[in-house]
């Protein structure tokens, strides 16, 4: 690796910092108050010409536009970065992240100088700009450091897995037997094929790998096979032999059921389901529809809450108060079988926490009951959920929920995940049996070949083949 030419090296809110450039690549080294452990980040860097402010507009969210002033003139520098990752102190690990972090940032370059031609831009390494626009970049090393970091992420280093990019590895690539390692941030919208007894292992790495990232996971767990996240390991001499690194460990877990019994941990809103939903779901034709609209315009959260409205409903020339009345016994009826579903809101706060401030939590929803009260569960959470940003959904037997063909409520599900802030996989046998808009915007896909051997494609990229690595929990 070539020498790295230091701009600036000494304290930055109280943490040592280190600031280097080798042509036209910024790199940053935040150091953790025990020194053993760092915050590393690089940063391409070109000077500008053309109206790369609506340029910028179009690119994805990795790039900044950096405006330099002085008494003469403003000059434009365009900067590209990847999401810093934190790494342990060591020559090797260093020099494998940056070589790693340079090969993203020049492929990435690549193409938006590629792309920038047709905007009549003309974007510069800094490195072969001319003198006077390179040093008036240097005029202050750490302009650049303190645009790229935010205040409240510095004062919160010592637990910089909260807030800077994270790796994470599912085991080491086939082909060169080396870990692999791969952005967090790629696994937004991921989809996992495989036969539904050989996915399980690579379900339990992705949990451990989301929670060890400090994001909670939430996962549908409709064959109750994820209890054993709760213990470490038993086989420690196989973690070990795979990586020294890694410790068998147990994983923060609680429990929420639905039994169908007064004791069910979730229940059913129905304020956030569609009305449209809720009479395909049950069965209500038409001619009786029109009254469950209008009863729906009250937003009922109970089912009790819908019968009150039902009542309320005045018979006309469209409505017979013979129908209105047939309307409530259908909901009444229905009452009488699901007693504890439609009781309205769950609490989902407890859902989105770390434990201490560094592992995700993970949530075991446990559905016993029909196809139906598994549906709504699942929208009801999806959607109680849906604005959350540090949180992973695993939602498995994904074609039964997200289907070729939708109806009413897959359609919503299949819209909340789509929405969803945060991060989810779904999983199904085959890509045949899964909703084609799901697809579509996937991030990440994973084919799972075996029990020990997966083949994973992010973006457009080529697939990889990664032997899995041990749980750490007791798979």
């Amino acid at each position: 690796m070539a020498e790295w030419a230091v701009l600036f090296q000494g304290t930055y809110d109280q943490h040592d910092l280190k600031v280097s450039i080798l042509d036209s690549f910024i790199l940053s080294e935040l150091y953790s108050s025990d020194k053993k452990s760092l915050v590393l980040n690089v940063v391409y860097v070109g000077s500008a010409d053309g109206d790369l402010e609506s340029f910028a507009e179009t690119l994805p969210k990795d790039n900044m536009l950096y405006l330099m002033h002085n008494s003469k003139t403003t000059k434009k520098f365009f900067c590209l970065t990847v999401p810093s990752t934190i790494i342990d102190v060591g020559k090797v690990e260093m020099d494998r992240e940056i070589t790693k972090q340079i090969q993203m940032l020049v492929k990435t370059r690549k193409i938006v100088l590629d792309i920038a031609e047709t905007y009549d831009i003309k974007i510069t390494d800094l490195h072969e700009s001319s003198k006077e626009i390179q040093g008036m970049f240097f005029t202050n090393p750490l302009n650049i450091f303190k645009t790229l970091r935010k205040p409240e992420e510095l004062q919160k280093i010592d637990e910089v897995k909260l807030n800077f990019g994270h790796m994470i590895s599912f085991g080491k690539y086939k082909s060169s037997e080396e870990y692999s390692s791969d952005e967090l941030d790629a696994f937004r919208k991921t989809m996992i094929f495989g036969a539904k007894e050989n996915n399980k292992k690579l379900l339990y790495d992705f949990i451990e790998e989301f929670s060890l990232s400090a994001t909670p996971v939430v996962i549908f767990d409709f064959y109750e096979i994820f209890s054993g996240l709760k213990s470490a390991n038993p086989h420690s001499k196989e973690v070990k032999a795979f990586n020294s690194n890694s410790e068998p460990t147990g994983f923060p877990i609680e429990n929420l059921i639905y039994d169908g019994s007064d004791k069910s941990d979730l229940h059913i809103d129905l304020s956030l389901v569609s009305v449209d939903s809720f009479c395909e779901l049950f069965g209500i034709v038409k001619e009786y529809k029109e009254i469950f609209k209008r009863a729906y315009e009250s937003n009922p959260e109970k089912i009790t809450d819908l019968i009150s409205s039902i009542q309320k409903v005045s018979p006309d020339e469209q409505l017979k108060e013979y129908d209105i009345y047939l309307a409530k016994r259908m909901t009444q009826t229905l009452n009488i079988m699901y007693p504890n579903l439609f009781t309205g809101k769950i609490e989902t706060s407890g859902m989105q926490k770390n434990v201490a401030n560094k592992i995700g939590k993970i949530t075991l929803i446990s559905i016993k009951g029909n196809e139906i009260e598994k549906s709504l569960i699942v929208q009801n959470v999806l959607s109680l959920l849906g604005s959350a940003n540090n949180l992973c959904i695993v939602l498995t037997d994904g074609w039964k929920f997200c289907p070729k063909t939708t109806n009413s409520i897959q359609n919503e599900i299949t819209n909340a995940l789509l929405s969803f802030n945060g991060y989810f996989a779904v999983s199904a046998t085959d890509s045949a049996d899964l909703n084609d808009n799901l697809q579509k915007y996937k991030s990440a896909q994973i084919n799972v070949i075996d029990l020990e051997d997966i083949a994973l494609k992010i973006g457009n990229s080529s697939p990889q083949r990664i032997i899995l690595r041990p749980t750490l929990s007791n798979l």
